[in-house]
């Protein structure tokens, strides 16, 4: 399960951005996963509650994800289409594109700390 060394990435990356006495008002982490990530939202939640058991101070803050759906950008007319039922077809000319823009990130968007 590759979920949980992207938690301790996540948790190693905060540490390294932040002070300890920020860390210690940290009320919540927000990702953006997107869906072509390879990244499962449930079994990264699950990875954060076993990386909080083995590393106690953080089990108070909350773990939110968001999953992003796929966009891409047509080479042709430059049209940016979301899509559905992985149909990777530009819904304004109809032609097949591999130009993804959205939907393969996982980033932290937003940590939030108690006032």
């Amino acid at each position: 399960m590759h979920e949980t060394s992207i938690v301790s990435s996540i948790m190693r990356t905060l540490e390294m951005e932040f002070e300890q006495e920020q860390l210690k008002q940290m009320k919540a982490i927000h990702l953006k996963v997107g869906i072509l990530s390879n990244i499962e939202p449930r079994l990264l939640q699950n990875a954060y509650v076993a990386y909080n058991q083995a590393n106690p101070g953080y089990e108070r803050v909350g773990l939110h994800i968001e999953s992003v759906d796929i966009k891409v950008k047509c080479e042709v007319c430059t049209h940016v289409t979301h899509v559905k039922n992985y149909r990777f077809l530009c819904e304004n000319c109809g032609r097949p594109t591999k130009n993804i823009i959205q939907g393969e990130e996982m980033l932290i968007h937003k940590v939030e700390f108690e006032d």
